[in-house]
């Protein structure tokens, strides 16, 4: 089966997540304010596949600092602006609509929280403003989206337009081919989130629409600025009831007695959080439409261990146990993520792992309707689940240099059709490996396949649209990847970048949608194809990327990044083709 998922954006591939237990017991953290250096957070998260948000920590990207402005203790803000010119060249690799993509995108990310200094108690939002809007008065005059004056000589202010991946004029409809970039109108603003917290002697209590996590990992990401490659362009948000509380004070206490003394830190002890999140509601007279999650959570946190090496190192462990469940599509889909992370100074090691496994009938039902376009002789079937991912980072300081040796899995699948396991699983959009192969290249190809299916779907009046997820969106999916990365830092403002990425598919690429449309019998294999119509192959190819980044008081970032994707026979159309990709993007970033 294909990647694709439950319901939601994340369906399969995120069930539920918990912020941070760990200031159960301490006064309130300033409301969702988190420097890029604070975003590998002493707090545990789990989302949608429940996962742990840790990431290594040093060396952190660019670190924001803390306000240099004075704020009074009953304000928390936080303010992000950056702006970013693409030049990606070519964007399809095998065909002559897409030879090369320029353009100029920017976002505005605010932070604002409510305090009652004191008293625990808060109230936090989240805003997006002009994001992913391109530079320019963009589009037609009179269509969708239009710009301010019909003459371009004249245009008088730029509008909101953004590019999607769509339907070419004058195409058809039914070829990946026919799809390429065009214009579309995007909400100049959003709001992320709107939730209240309050910390009260026995835990934490957090209710509303809340981060699914609380920082950066694997399979789901706050959305900060965290990635040491490219930026983070989301912000996953859960509508949430959340307990969250430090269970190793209650040992203290029956061990200290009378002697016993509140330990408040959060980077020291056993934390256990319990969260519900509400994913579909729908109709409100019905209850077997709903969809919903849980998740239980334990973190254990080690400050300073003397095996480690005493003062300043660290460990951390997490585990967690999620279930997305529902009756309308009989799903009960189970997520048990862990995590590892090690921090001995100079040396500091991150495992990461997670398994998915359940059932659900939510994506048989729009994949039969492409297997078959006769309602009545249409299978719904109860389609197994079994996927999983694992990720290991290891730095290694050396002087101004760190040495990284990342190796990343992502469990794939080349059988798509829906009585067989699904089997692909997906890292979060946000936890980048590499510039160009995912974040671009595979973007690209796999969203003109999901048009041709969603518009198949469409026409045949299906109520099931598991296609959405099927386009990656830069994600890391079916792939074995190595990608050893080297740092030098020369001055304290200036930092080079350089890793070269070599990527394998654990499974050989299919285009599911291709090959499904292309099935003529019981065997899928002499069906199937790839994204560009070639013959299904294992080699993604070898990318190299550099970056220069020069940081001004932590307060202003200029980042340069450049990509060569050298394309494997898995990219390669039925012709064996596929061109060389470059890219270069440049990056201003503010930090308020």
């Amino acid at each position: 089966m294909a990647q694709v998922t439950i319901r939601s954006q994340w369906g399969l591939i995120a069930l539920v997540s918990l912020l941070a237990p760990a200031t159960a017991f301490s006064e309130p953290t300033p409301p969702e304010w988190r420097s890029p250096a604070d975003a590998r957070p002493a707090t545990p998260g789990v989302e949608a596949v429940a996962e742990p948000p840790v990431a290594p920590e040093a060396p952190a990207p660019s670190p924001a600092p803390k306000p240099s402005v004075s704020l009074p203790d009953w304000l928390s803000l936080g303010a992000e602006y950056r702006v970013q010119t693409l030049h990606i060249q070519p964007l399809d690799l095998n065909g002559t609509d897409a030879r090369r993509a320029s353009y100029t995108e920017q976002r505005l990310r605010l932070d604002l929280g409510l305090n009652v200094p004191n008293f625990g108690v808060s109230l936090i939002t989240q805003f997006d403003f002009l994001d992913g809007v391109l530079f320019g008065d963009n589009g037609d005059w009179g269509g969708k989206p239009s710009p301010s004056s019909g003459l371009g000589i004249t245009s008088r202010w730029p509008n909101a337009a953004g590019w999607t991946v769509g339907l070419l004029p004058g195409r058809d409809p039914l070829n990946p081919d026919s799809y390429g970039a065009t214009l579309q109108g995007i909400e100049p603003f959003r709001i992320n989130r709107a939730y209240g917290k309050v910390v009260l002697p026995f835990g934490m209590i957090q209710v509303g629409r809340q981060p699914s996590s609380a920082g950066p990992g694997m399979s789901i990401h706050d959305g900060s600025r965290s990635n040491r490659w490219g930026v983070s362009r989301y912000a996953y948000s859960s509508d949430r009831f959340l307990f969250a509380t430090k269970i190793s004070e209650l040992w203290r206490m029956i061990q200290l007695g009378k002697d016993y003394v509140k330990d408040a830190s959060f980077d020291d002890g056993l934390f256990l959080a319990l969260a519900y999140d509400w994913v579909v509601n729908d109709n409100i007279t019905l209850a077997s439409d709903d969809l919903h999650q849980a998740v239980g959570m334990l973190q254990y946190k080690a400050k300073d261990p003397s095996w480690l090496g005493g003062p300043g190192r660290k460990l951390t462990a997490q585990i967690a146990v999620a279930n997305r469940f529902g009756k309308e599509f009989n799903t009960s889909v189970w997520v048990i993520p862990m995590s590892l992370e090690l921090d001995a100074g100079r040396v500091r090691f991150l495992a990461e792992f997670s398994t998915q496994f359940g059932s659900t009938r939510e994506i048989s039902e729009g994949l039969a309707a492409l297997r078959e376009s006769d309602p009545a002789r249409r299978q719904i079937r109860d389609q197994t689940i079994r996927a999983f991912g694992a990720r290991g980072v290891l730095d290694v300081d050396i002087g101004p240099v760190t040495a990284t040796l990342e190796v990343d899995f992502a469990s794939g699948d080349d059988d798509p059709r829906d009585d067989t396991p699904l089997t692909t699983f997906n890292f979060a959009h946000d936890t980048n490996v590499g510039l160009l192969l995912f974040e671009h290249v595979l973007a690209f190809q796999s969203a003109r396949s999901a048009a041709v299916g969603i518009e198949n779907l469409r026409n045949l009046g299906s109520r099931s649209f598991p296609i959405t997820e099927l386009a990656s969106e830069g994600r890391f999916h079916n792939s074995i990847a190595l990608f050893p990365q080297v740092q030098y830092r020369p001055l304290p403002w200036l930092s080079t970048r350089a890793g070269v990425l070599m990527a394998w598919a654990a499974k050989p690429v299919v285009d599911p949608i291709m090959t499904l449309l292309n099935e003529d019998g019981d065997r899928i294999d002499d069906d199937a194809v790839n994204w560009n119509g070639g013959r299904p192959a294992r080699y993604y190819g070898t990318e190299v990327d550099l970056q220069v980044e020069f940081n001004w008081k932590n307060h202003f970032l200029w980042t340069l990044e450049g990509a060569v994707l050298f394309p494997g026979a898995a990219l390669r159309d039925e012709s064996g083709d596929a061109v060389t990709s470059f890219m270069i993007q440049n990056r201003f970033t503010f930090v308020f």
